[in-house]
């Protein structure tokens, strides 16, 4: 059992108390209601009927894959394998389903163009525990699952939401290696205009020094459309890319936090309320002017 603690003064620690969900339902519109998790996913539909099986939802990234959430409230044992193997067939095998829904989807973000000819899967397991031997049997399984453990905690006043992502072991053994993209300056240079891929990794390159001096608490991750800076599991911002020669700092934002955003930014911006983001294309941005920015969204998310 987790012990959690929240320090709300230097001498005195608050206990969490865990808070279990009693059902799948309420832990599914828990979630729903909280899309910080998700705030990379555009949640198409819930409860999709995908043969003998029911999907809890499906939803579309920025990365233009088709994503599926699978919500459990108990723990997640061996037995999940065939069930991700059945998902992942249907959602290959069915593009036309999936594009249905996107097409009646009224908030569908624009920005997205989706290739259905050739889709990418890529599966989410929610659970409170997850075994330890899952993420070692899923090298078996050639496709993008993420495992992540979902824990609530509460005080007299407050919730907290303990978020643990099991990353799997190497993905060298007994000599078998499973293949998966990289999506680097090399990948980008042979898809993109050379001279932009230039650019826009300087431009990461110079986020990253800033999360560096700001001693911001952020992981990279390398995408096929964007390089994101993650908190933990959620977005914090990232670089994104508009065309072969064009890209964008994104960040996240709240549509209740926009007006302290303008406050602080010193340039233009779009906002997309489908993915509660705010854009700024680049062209002769000083990243210096938006220490700040930086700095207000990691800390949105941090709670600092």
């Amino acid at each position: 059992m987790y012990n959690l603690y929240i320090g709300k003064t230097k001498n005195k620690l608050i206990p969490a108390i865990e808070q279990p969900f009693k059902t799948e339902e309420e832990f599914e519109n828990y979630l729903m209601k909280t899309k910080d998790i998700f705030s990379d996913i555009f949640i198409l539909k819930l409860q999709v009927n995908a043969g003998r099986d029911i999907l809890d939802m499906v939803g579309i990234d920025k990365d233009n894959n088709i994503v599926i959430i699978e919500n459990k409230n108990v723990q997640v044992t061996e037995d999940i394998l065939p069930q991700i193997l059945r998902y992942a067939i249907w959602a290959e095998t069915n593009p036309d389903s999936i594009k249905a829904m996107w097409l009646e989807s009224e908030n569908r973000p624009m920005d997205v163009e989706i290739d259905w000819d050739k889709i990418d899967i890529r599966i989410i397991i929610l659970a409170p525990s997850i075994k330890l031997t899952v993420p070692r049997l899923l090298q078996k399984i050639n496709y993008n699952v993420e495992l992540m453990e979902i824990k609530r905690f509460s005080t007299e006043d407050e919730q907290v939401i303990l978020l643990n992502k099991l990353e799997e072991p190497s993905k060298v053994q007994h000599g078998v290696v499973r293949a998966s993209e990289i999506y680097d300056r090399k990948y980008q240079m042979s898809r993109r205009n050379k001279q932009s891929v230039k650019e826009f990794f300087n431009i990461v390159e110079k986020i990253e020094k800033i999360i560096e001096k700001k001693k911001l608490k952020l992981d990279k991750k390398l995408n096929k459309y964007y390089v994101g800076f993650k908190f933990g599991f959620p977005l914090a911002f990232g670089v994104h890319w508009l065309g072969t020669k064009s890209f964008e700092i994104f960040f996240k934002v709240q549509p209740e936090q926009l007006s302290k955003f303008k406050k602080i930014c010193p340039y233009d911006f779009k906002y997309d309320k489908n993915w509660k983001q705010v854009s700024i294309k680049y062209e002769n941005i000083n990243l210096k002017k938006l220490e700040k920015v930086f700095v207000w969204a990691y800390d949105s998310l941090a709670g600092e």
